[in-house]
């Protein structure tokens, strides 16, 4: 359960362990002389998302008193408390989370930050600034987009991708007013463009001006295309099912390395299994199920190629001896450099065919970076497979 300390702390907090998963959300992060550094920390990879949460009630004064004095509260308060947190992170290569558990945090010269105020309060009823408020680049949601958004973005990847092209799209000189509308009609634009934002060539980039009046998204989500992205994402979520089962066992296991405050092995496979994108889940999803589900197919072990330079290896074996499967996973993950050269890391997945175990039944991950992994070991590797006879094409 989110430890928000409010109720919208604790919405949001919840709507952030729905999409990004657990072991990367943070509620309520200790920061400086051990106060609450934002209302929200999102970790997982190279990405760190800072998130500010302010419900104020706007109130109606008849002129522009009434915005500007919710706006100075609920925005402008949570854009300086994110700048405040993105400063203390830049100094620092942990963060202790409410309930004491330190999150190692990537290495400072690479780390990508995301800025999110969740200003709520509003009805609606107020134009919402978003942009570059002062020290940096702030989204902003309301009551409105922020349950569209991290819903319909709700993997790690696919959120920061649309913050990142927002961020690109109204930097490179387009200016984007709401008028009646939120950021969830970007995100309708966005999807709808394959994930990217469209060239305006001549008609807005000349203007420097997009105006959206509102309905964009309300529009998508009515439409067939909507529905029918929702339909082929279902496979999807038994990849995100996949993810939880396995970093519960990395929590209840306490294989998080607490004492070195290192990433593991483990936690290195998981947050690769976070970064793919929704689309590409659904294929992975598809390739280690059908293995798993299908013993008449007689298929041991699969490739599958994924987003970021990873590739998947998935193997079915008995955990009656953990330590030969160990090995057998370790081998086949090697062997990928040679079979697709351009993979950067690989992640192996090996566990027991359903139904076929009478002592029970494990699971165990690989992670290994190809960069790192010479080629006379990869060579060993390939004659050790053959050798013991197992499927050198996977």
């Amino acid at each position: 359960m989110p430890v928000g300390l409010t109720r919208s702390e604790k919405f949001v907090s919840q709507i952030c362990e729905r999409s990004f998963l657990e072991l990367w959300t943070h509620p309520n992060p200790i920061g400086k002389k051990g106060k609450e550094l934002c209302d929200c920390l999102i970790v997982c990879g190279l990405h760190i998302i800072i998130i500010s949460v302010k419900e104020i009630e706007y109130k109606d004064t008849g002129d522009a008193n009434g915005w500007e004095r919710w706006h100075r509260t609920a925005i402008e308060k949570s854009a300086s408390q994110i700048w405040g947190a993105e400063r203390w992170l830049k100094t620092s290569d942990e963060v202790m989370r409410h309930d004491g558990r330190i999150v190692t945090l990537p290495p400072r010269s690479e780390r990508i930050y995301h800025r999110v105020s969740v200003s709520l309060g509003s009805k609606q009823q107020v134009p919402i600034k978003w942009g570059d408020l002062g020290n940096g680049f702030v989204h902003v949601c309301d009551e409105k987009s922020v349950g569209i958004v991290f819903s319909a973005l709700d993997t790690i990847t696919d959120f920061v991708e649309f913050l990142t092209a927002s961020e690109a799209f109204v930097t490179s000189g387009t200016k984007v007013i709401f008028n009646g509308g939120g950021i969830e009609d970007l995100a309708a634009i966005f999807i709808q463009n394959g994930y990217t934002f469209p060239n305006f060539a001549g008609d807005v980039s000349e203007a420097g001006l997009m105006i959206l009046d509102g309905g964009i998204w309300d529009s998508f989500a009515s439409s067939d295309e909507y529905r029918d992205c929702a339909e082929r994402f279902k496979e999807s979520y038994r990849w995100d099912a996949l993810i939880k089962h396995y970093a519960k066992d990395l929590l209840a296991d306490s294989m998080l390395d607490m004492h070195s405050q290192s990433v593991t092995y483990d936690q290195h496979a998981l947050i690769e299994m976070a970064l793919q994108p929704r689309d590409t889940r659904v294929q992975l999803s598809k390739a280690f199920f059908e293995i798993l589900g299908k013993p008449e197919l007689k298929v041991r072990s699969r490739l599958a190629l994924a987003y970021g330079g990873t590739a998947f290896v998935f193997l079915i074996a008995s955990s009656s001896d953990r330590e030969v499967r160990v090995h057998e996973l370790g081998l086949r993950c090697l062997v990928v450099q040679c079979k697709q050269p351009g993979t950067q890391r690989v992640v192996g997945i090996a566990t027991d065919q359903p139904g076929s175990s009478k002592i029970g039944y494990s699971a165990d991950l690989a992670y290994i970076e190809l960069p790192d992994v010479n080629q006379e070991m990869v060579s060993k590797a390939t004659k050790i497979q053959e050798e013991l006879g197992y499927f050198p094409n996977l």
